[in-house]
This record gives structure tokens, sequence and C-alpha cells, in this order.
């Protein structure tokens, strides 16, 4: 049995529904990247830890940030510096980003250039 709370900000639906039975899920529906860093860095001013790294595809429609409570403890310079600038990428940008257009820019950097140049 864990000993600390975990929660899981999203905006992916696939993501909610794996985690929703084990974790507290916060699910923003249609919320940017931005919104969902926005919403993860309270929990990260209050004290919540990153369990990993957040920002890996500013391209991405979806995000998904996990956050542990370990007790009552000060939020770390680093989980700040990191949720902050996760934050600071996606200000500003346009997430219109369709599924089927995120799979593509998917299988283009999986696949190399000259996939590239067949999906144009």
């Amino acid at each position: 049995m864990k000993n600390y709370e975990r929660v899981i900000v999203t905006n992916n639906p696939a993501t909610e529904r794996s985690y929703s039975k084990s974790d507290k899920v916060i699910f923003m529906e249609n919320a940017t990247p931005h919104e969902v860093y926005t919403r993860a860095k309270e929990y990260i001013e209050s004290g919540g830890r990153l369990i990993r790294p957040v920002l890996k595809d500013k391209t991405s429609y979806y995000a998904t940030v996990g956050i542990f409570f370990p007790g009552d403890t000060p939020p770390t310079p680093w989980n700040l510096r990191e949720i902050e600038a996760a934050c600071r990428a996606t200000e500003g940008l346009s997430h219109v980003i369709d599924s089927r257009r995120s799979h593509q820019l998917a299988e283009m950097r999986k696949n190399g250039p000259e996939h590239r140049k067949s999906m144009r």
C-alpha cells in the first residue's frame, strides 16, 4: 500500500481511463497543454513532487503530469523550475492539432525524413 497521494493532471482521455481507478485524476477535457501545466503547477506549489520530467513534446495536443505528495514538505526548486519551464514553453502556442495530425507528427519523428516527404 502506498503511503502518499498521487495526482494525475491530464487532458488525455486514455490516461484518464487508465489511472482513474488507482489515482486521483484531474481530467481537463479540451484543455490546452498550457492549461494542464498551469493546473499542475498549483499542485507543485502546494508541496507536490513531479513523478518524472513533464515536457516531452510541445507539439503534442495531449499533456499529462504525474504528481505525488510525500507529506508536508515545501516544493523543491527543481520541481518548480520544471513545471514553470513547461508553462513557458507552451504559453501562447496554438494546440489546435487534431488527433490525426498528432499521430502523423509522431510517425514523422519515428520514421525520419523520407516519411515526411510522403506526407506533403
